[in-house]
């Protein structure tokens, strides 16, 4: 019974010891925080986490492609031969071999389906030449 009491006043002791320092260290944190100023607050960039940066519009030329994988799908390939995919091209464009001169925005960190190309968001689009002959696919009309 008596180390029964003994353990429990040590036990007890110890706890009440761990909370005490615990309760130091938040007043000192607390204490170093209101410590900055108003000046040193003024003098720290503003960033503002809500905005995204509005990615650039680019144009170039490309050929349309029909890519007949995953479904099937229309394919920008550049004159650098990059491959765009674009995401809202008009079905007046959607012809293979048609040369287009397009802008528009590329889009990152966005899967697709395809898994082909850069996601590319067209804004203008201006046919260059017409298409040479129509789509293989006959699930198009």
């Amino acid at each position: 019974m008596f180390k029964k009491i003994v353990g429990l006043v040590f036990t007890c002791s110890f706890l009440f010891s761990c909370q005490q320092a615990a309760e130091e260290v938040t007043s000192r944190d607390t204490a170093n925080t209101e410590a900055i100023s108003a000046a040193e607050v003024s003098i720290m960039p503003k960033k503002s986490l809500s905005a995204k940066a509005e990615p650039e519009q680019i144009s170039f030329t490309a050929t349309i492609k029909y890519m007949n994988l995953e479904g099937g799908f229309f394919g920008l390939i550049s004159k650098e031969g990059k491959h765009w995919l674009p995401l809202n091209l008009e079905k007046e464009f959607q012809k293979d071999g048609a040369v287009i001169k397009v802008t528009g925005k590329a889009i990152t960190g966005m899967m697709t389906i395809q898994q082909w190309g850069t996601p590319f968001s067209i804004t203008d689009i201006e046919l260059i030449t017409a298409a040479n002959k129509a789509p293989e696919n006959k699930n198009l009309q």
